[in-house]
Formats: C-alpha cells, sequence, structure tokens
C-alpha cells in the first residue's frame, strides 16, 4: 500500500483537577472515580496498585491513601504468541506473493500490517458504524489484565479527514497489593471536554474520535504475563495497541490528522505509543500527540529504582525500549529517553506540555520511588516527591524542547486551581474553564494542532 510522508506532532498536558492516589482521570461530569478510571472495556477488569480516590474537580481535592510499594516480581511468560510487532508472512505457501490463493483472504506481496491485509493473508476486520455514535469494538487477539478481551470505542465522522485516538489513564499495577477490580467499569460515552461535539469552541469537535478504556494497568506499554499478589496479571497495553492498529490504520488511510492524546496513565502511554502509531500511518497524515497529565520527566524525578521496577513488571525492554535503541542509552531513564527517540525519529513532532506544576496524584504516583522521602528508595514508605523537586523537572522538560514544543503550566501561586496541585482536564468540563495567563486552554490546544509553540504559565 503506498501512503505519502508523515508529519508528527506531539503535545503532553498535565492539569489541575485535584484528585486523589494513582496515575488516572477525572470522572465525566463530576461523577465518582473508581480506581481512577471512568470509562473501562465492556467488561474487562484492570488492577492497580497505585489507585486514585474520587475526583470532584478542579478546586480541592481528597489525600490519597498510600498503598504497600512491594515490588513485583517480573516474573511470566509471553501468553499472546506472535509479538504485535509484524514479521514475515505466516500464512500458506503461496502467501506473500501478491496473489490471492485458495484459502487466502488478501495477498498484497508486503508485510505491512496496518494496510488492511495482514501478513497471514487474512483481512483485517473493517470497522464499520453508523455515523457519529458511539459503538464499542471487542478485538480478538488483544487482553486485559485479568485475561478478558480488550477493545476500543469510536465515534466515527464520515465528513471529516481527521482522527483523534485517546487512550484512558486510571492507575498503574507494578506491586503486589493491586487488585482486577479498578478497572472493569463498563464503557461509557465520555461527554465532555474534549468529546464534546456541541461546543464550537473545541478544535476537534467534528473529528473522528476513538476512546481506549485502560484495562492493563502499565499505562498501556507493556507486553509481558506477571505474577503479582500469588496473581498472574496480563500487561499488554502496547501490543494491543499495535492490534487496534491493525484496524484504524486502514479505516482512516486518507487522513489528514492523527491526534494521540491521554491523561494520565493514558498520557503516558501516548507519549509511549508515539511512534508506534506514527509508524502505523506512516506515511501520511500530520501527527498530534497530547498528554495530559503524564510527563515524561527524567529520573530526577522518577526515580531510577521505580523506572526498572516497571521495566520489570511490564516488560518495556521488549516494547518501548526495543523501539528506542540508542536514543535510550540509559534504560531507568526511558521516560524522558523515549521522548527523545520520537522527535530524533520524527523531527517534524510538535511536542507540548500541560501541567500543574504540583500535580498531587503524579507526585504520590512516583513517591514510590521516594521511599522515606528520599529520592531512588524503593524500599521504603512512598513519600510524594517533593512540590519544588516536581516544578523543577517541568521547568527543565520546557528548557530542553523550547524551540519544538508547547507548554501549559498551572502554577503553585494559582488560587482558583488548588495552587497547582490538580490533575487532569482534558475530557472534563474544566476543559473549558481553565484560564491561564489570559490563553484558554482550548485554544492553545488549538494552537498545538496548528502547528504553533506557545508556553503558558510559569
Amino acid at each position: 500500500m503506498n501512503r505519502p510522508g508523515v508529519r508528527v506532532a506531539l503535545v503532553v498536558i498535565v492539569c489541575t483537577s485535584a484528585a486523589g492516589f494513582g496515575c488516572g482521570a477525572d470522572p465525566p461530569g463530576g461523577g465518582a472515580e473508581v480506581g481512577g478510571s471512568t470509562g473501562g472495556t465492556g467488561s474487562t477488569g484492570g488492577a492497580a496498585s497505585v489507585t486514585e480516590a474520587a475526583v470532584t474537580g478542579d478546586t480541592g481535592g481528597s489525600a490519597p491513601t498510600e498503598a504497600s510499594s512491594a515490588g513485583g516480581s517480573g516474573t511470566g511468560g509471553d501468553s499472546l504468541g506472535t509479538s504485535s510487532s509484524g514479521g514475515g508472512s505466516t500464512g500458506g505457501p503461496g502467501c506473500g506473493d501478491g496473489q490471492v490463493d485458495p484459502g487466502e483472504a488478501c495477498d498484497d506481496g508486503n508485510d505491512d500490517r496496518f494496510d488492511g491485509c495482514l501478513p497471514d493473508c487474512t483481512s483485517a476486520p473493517a470497522i464499520d458504524t453508523p455515523p457519529l455514535e458511539w459503538k464499542y469494538i471487542d478485538v480478538p487477539g488483544t487482553v486485559c489484565m485479568n485475561g478478558e478481551v480488550a477493545g476500543f470505542g469510536i465515534s466515527h465522522n464520515p465528513d471529516s479527514k481527521d482522527v483523534m485516538i485517546y487512550l484512558e489513564g486510571g492507575g498503574a499495577c507494578f506491586n503486589d497489593v493491586c487488585d482486577f477490580s479498578a478497572f472493569s467499569i463498563p464503557f461509557i460515552p465520555p461527554p465532555d471536554g474534549i468529546f464534546n461535539r456541541q461546543n464550537p469552541g473545541n478544535p476537534v469537535k467534528d473529528w473522528s474520535m476513538i476512546y481506549v478504556p485502560y484495562c492493563t494497568g502499565d499505562i498501556h506499554g507493556g507486553d509481558k504475563d506477571t505474577e503479582l499478589g500469588g496473581q498472574v496479571r496480563k500487561f499488554h497495553g502496547y501490543r494491543n495497541i499495535g492490534k487496534y492498529l491493525e484496524q484504524w490504520a486502514p479505516k482512516f488511510a486518507d487522513a489528514d490528522r492523527v491526534l494521540l492524546t491521554g491523561i494520565s496513565a493514558g498520557g503516558f502511554g501516548a507519549g509511549l505509543n508515539a511512534v508506534q502509531v506514527a509508524d502505523a500511518f506512516l506515511p501520511g497524515p500530520q501527527m498530534i500527540v497530547i498528554d495530559d497529565s503524564g510527563p515524561p520527566m527524567t529520573n530526577e524525578v522518577i526515580p531510577p529504582c521505580l523506572q526498572q521496577t516497571f521495566r520489570e513488571v511490564w516488560g518495556l525492554d521488549d516494547t518501548i525500549l526495543a523501539e528506542c535503541g540508542g536514543d535510550c542509552p540509559d534504560l531507568d531513564d526511558f521516560a524522558s529517553g523515549t521522548i527523545a527517540h520520537a522527535l530524533a525519529k520524527y523531527p517534524e513532532m510538535r511536542f507540548g506540555l500541560f501541567s500543574n506544576t504540583a500535580d498531587t496524584v503524579i507526585r504520590l504516583f512516583m513517591g514510590f520511588g521516594w521511599g522515606d522521602g528520599m529520592h531512588d528508595n524503593c524500599g521504603g514508605v512512598p513519600v510524594s516527591v517533593p512540590p519544588k523537586v516536581y516544578e523543577e523537572g517541568l521547568l527543565a522538560l520546557r528548557a530542553q524542547y523550547m524551540e519544538t514544543a508547547s507548554t501549559y503550566y498551572i502554577g503553585q501561586t494559582q488560587v482558583l486551581y488548588n495552587f497547582g496541585q490538580g490533575h487532569t482536564v482534558l475530557r472534563t468540563p474544566s476543559f473549558w474553564t481553565t484560564v491561564i495567563d489570559g490563553v484558554p486552554l482550548p485554544e492553545w490546544v488549538s494552537g498545538v494542532i496548528d502547528g504553533e509553540i506557545a508556553h503558558v504559565g510559569p
């Protein structure tokens, strides 16, 4: 399949809503949050060792409850068979010769997984949904942490050549205290924020929209079975995205713009999957990545011992770090390394960051590497990252990408925004009311989509 050259834009967002404990999302319409995620799969389960309390909006948040910091074993095997990274043809003897033989659904003579004809000469399932109606689709070959089939929701606008891919947030599972209950919420179409098609100020109101619930507990980055707390957890978020792309890329093969975004765990996931998604759509649309509350900071903020735990439990060496290669020389600094790799591989990528500079949820989440208040101590009682250290990490990230990224920070002097302690904003009504230094958030997002570089806040 021939597809013209790709351009990529990456935006990272961290915001102001107050939240409890974990790496997750604000609830739609102000509802209470269970396990940090309001959008689950049809009946899938997930797990979280860092579980958020109910989120009430941008003003004031409940105090987080600390969980055990016992590390996971990192053991386990590959339960899904062939890796989602692709490879040679696996069909019959004639598969791959460019001719459709008996027993083949298709044969285009290449190994491109993302052109609608898979390397084994079967066709990728077509996405057929009513216009502008949300529909949930189970995807065989994907798996949630509890072993159930994963999937995605989609609202297709046939009159638009733009598509938004949204990754939900809601905690992370990396130690023995995580359970399967946190992400077992049925899929519910998100009603507001960037999903609001009725608000004329929404820069993506007319786009096709894809919503990926969060049921893997691995910030959408893993591909490994690991035993934690006496049970096998299936961390295959990265592979799941690869399977979804087998349907998304041919469905939107003529897209002009593809926006990859997410909040909290999904914000981290957007950054971790930026290259995988760009590769699938390559060549073709303008790629944009917006990360809400999953800032890819260095191991000065996300300690090496914690990044090592993530790698071992979720199998990141075989997913994002395998892709990153030499751009990630320090495996225990992958959060910042993968962003550097994305920008190196796709120099036209636009990068932006929206963040609360004292985000209570992410500081506590990263506190599992600040045991007893000491940096790079994963054995003590988790203590939140100091606000000063967190803000310095955000400012350093801005300085590093000053000419290639946009930032929107809410500082610790902002009384109306809980002194910069909030968490996530993209899919809540606060998306419309957040204004810093006279710049409304939707206006900034629109600018990033259009390729403008702007820095808002401290």
